[in-house]
């Protein structure tokens, strides 16, 4: 005869209790959350979003993992993602750029939503910038031909103008922090030697327009000569680490406008805007008319040519002075971030381009 012993649906009760308890546990405490929340990370975007520098963003709510997205092939491969409303993309470049198409999605993603300043350098050692909308962070490969770059597209930033303050430095640097170590992560995963940069610093505010006679950033030398109708200029700290820098003058009528939008390009950013005149590959010489003119300079390091550029809006009328005067302060602006870089071999429109 079979006895069933008076504490045996004691040591049942306690059972459940205990598996409920650690079901809960599992549920609801910070240790587990952290557990579920790496192991989220391991699937998505090719593991290459980094646990500490997102956790502060995603709450560690792995729900805020989405838009997963990857491409890839002999021309190079490159992951988008969206991490608590940052669109991501993570990408391996080789030297020549290549043409396919997925690849040129990849460099379309490039500074593709225009930004709430002109690019501010990331300073600590990061070949990176943001403009409070985008940020990116680009490392060169040592042992091959070609770099990564990462992107971020903050898409729930306000609108900053009048109204930034320490907070905002704070995200922007935060945002900043999860590209380079993402970067960092990626360029491991890919067998690229890169040098990586320390902590970044804050980040300072976002340029305002200013009096177009004492530029001091990466407007600095342009003259305007006779160029009345240019009431304004705005730019950002020039350094020889940015991969994307510009400088804006503009006038003030009913409304401030965009006159000439002058860029410089480094890396992957040169090879996104390729002109037409230098066919594809590699940026060589310079050209262009009508007050729109590139220039390229070479780099240390090899790697794709520099390019710097300017462009006249629709607010401008391009006749011979105005022509004269875009190609003679592209000459200034290329040959000052040319240096700056240490970039080389400038090669700068003529009047016969």
């Amino acid at each position: 005869m079979k006895v069933i012993r008076p504490w045996t649906p004691y040591m049942v009760l306690v059972l459940i209790l205990a598996i409920g308890g650690g079901y809960g546990w599992y549920r609801m405490s910070d240790t587990a959350k952290g557990w579920r929340y790496e192991e989220s990370l391991k699937s998505f975007c090719e593991g290459l979003i980094p646990y500490e520098e997102s956790a502060g963003y995603t709450g560690l709510d792995g729900s805020r993992l989405s838009a997963d997205y990857r491409a890839g092939g002999s021309e190079g491969d490159w992951d988008s993602c969206t991490v608590a409303g940052f669109d991501l993309t993570i990408a391996r470049v080789p030297d020549p750029a290549p043409t396919s198409w997925e690849k040129s999605r990849a460099f379309e993603r490039l500074d593709e939503v225009p930004g709430d300043s002109p690019p501010i350098p990331l300073g600590g050692g990061w070949r990176g910038y943001t403009d409070l909308v985008n940020t990116a962070v680009v490392l060169r490969c040592e042992n091959k031909a070609g770099a990564v770059f990462v992107t971020a597209e903050d898409s729930d930033v306000d609108d900053l103008d009048d109204r930034y303050d320490a907070s905002d430095s704070e995200r922007a640097r935060g945002i900043a922090e999860l590209v380079a170590a993402t970067a960092v992560g990626a360029a491991e995963d890919w067998d690229c030697d890169a040098k990586a940069g320390g902590r970044i610093p804050r980040l300072p505010a976002p340029a305002e327009r200013t009096s177009p006679y004492a530029p001091k950033g990466t407007c600095a030398g342009i003259r305007l000569h006779d160029q009345e109708y240019v009431h304004w200029i705005q730019d950002a700290p020039a350094s020889g680490t940015a991969p994307l820098e510009r400088c804006v003058l503009g006038e003030t009528k009913a409304e401030a406008v965009h006159l000439f939008e002058f860029e410089a390009a480094f890396g992957p950013f040169a090879q996104r805007r390729l002109p037409e005149e230098a066919g594809t590959g590699t940026v060589k010489g310079s050209g262009g008319a009508k007050g729109s003119y590139w220039a390229s300079a070479k780099c240390p390091g090899g790697g794709p040519r520099a390019l710097f550029r300017v462009d006249p809006t629709q607010y401008v009328y391009v006749d011979g002075p105005v022509d004269e005067f875009a190609r003679d302060a592209l000459a200034t602006f290329a040959d000052r971030r040319a240096e700056q870089h240490g970039c080389t071999d400038l090669v700068l429109p003529t009047a016969s381009s």
